[in-house]
């Protein structure tokens, strides 16, 4: 089996590693916090190899990574994966990121006759643990088939989009519609505590109605209800999407209106110190503007 090396090792890419390493991949971790790489050989896998030592020893990179910045330092910056990617190898991003920064990539890689693939995901860490993620992949066909043996190790949705950047797109209205209904989902909470409504009571009828969501399942039944906040995907990585979804629109000269306010409180939300909480902190936010 091919050799392959995980760069970010976090809430996702942690348990996305996990289970390519159960599945009997030689896996070699790398992350900017060395804890994290100790519990990384706690599971099976390789690490404290330096970066460019790891991109040389495997056969696929991939990358899950938090902010754009991060992707394009780790891959394109000096020292980066592209540097010290052998010819023929194969990148993959997990990272959700701006489409135009994918196609800069592949654009390098090429250069060097490096592999690559956008590859963003979604269902949480419940679904990175359970290997039951959506992957939403941008990239040559040729090359999506090749990889298609490492998403079913760590996914159950797996669908080419189109090429490179495709992807993400089809993630970035995805984590538009995210954002709606946690906004959706805050307010709604809140509107029924005002009104003498009990959060269960309204939970249980609407969980049987049009108004049901799997964003309102998860953030009613794993966090609100359980006055937890301790990030399972955090409210300031959530507030990067719907940004991307803006430029997204702006290039496709398209006017959106309920995503611009959505921003908007997401924006206050973070500035009011909850950009590190759970995303269902916006309900925090909504009734402390109330307040």
């Amino acid at each position: 089996m091919k050799k392959l090396g995980f760069i970010g090792l976090g809430n996702m890419g942690m348990p996305m590693a996990h289970n390519l390493i159960k599945a009997g991949y030689e896996v070699y971790g790398f992350n900017r916090s060395k804890g994290k790489e100790k519990t990384f050989e706690e599971f099976g896998g390789k690490a404290g190899l330096e970066m460019n030592e790891l991109v040389k020893s495997v056969d696929v990179v991939m990358t899950c990574l938090p902010m754009p910045d991060d992707v394009e330092r780790i891959i394109l910056g000096e020292n980066g994966v592209l540097e010290h990617a052998d010819e023929g190898s194969l990148i993959i991003d997990f990272s959700t990121v701006s489409p135009s920064l994918h196609t800069r990539i592949e654009q390098a890689a090429e250069k060097k006759g490096v592999r690559y693939l956008d590859a963003p995901i979604s269902g949480g860490t419940t679904g990175a643990e359970a290997g039951t993620l959506a992957i939403m992949v941008g990239g040559k066909d040729s090359v999506f088939e090749e990889a298609k043996e490492y998403f079913d190790v760590v996914g159950a949705n797996v669908t080419r989009c189109g090429p490179i950047g495709q992807g993400t797109k089809v993630k970035l209205l995805n984590q538009y519609m995210v954002g709606l209904h946690t906004a959706a989902v805050g307010e709604t909470l809140y509107l029924a505590e005002k009104s003498g409504l009990d959060h269960d009571l309204v939970y249980n009828v609407l969980s049987n109605g049009f108004g049901q969501s799997k964003i309102f399942d998860r953030h009613y039944s794993h966090f609100i209800s359980q006055n937890k906040d301790e990030p399972g995907f955090a409210l300031q990585l959530l507030l990067k999407d719907l940004g991307l979804a803006k430029e997204m629109a702006s290039e496709s000269n398209v006017s959106l209106t309920a995503g611009p306010n959505v921003l908007q409180m997401f924006e206050q939300a973070n500035e009011k110190g909850l950009g590190e909480k759970d995303m269902s902190a916006l309900y925090q936010y909504v009734k402390k503007q109330e307040q």
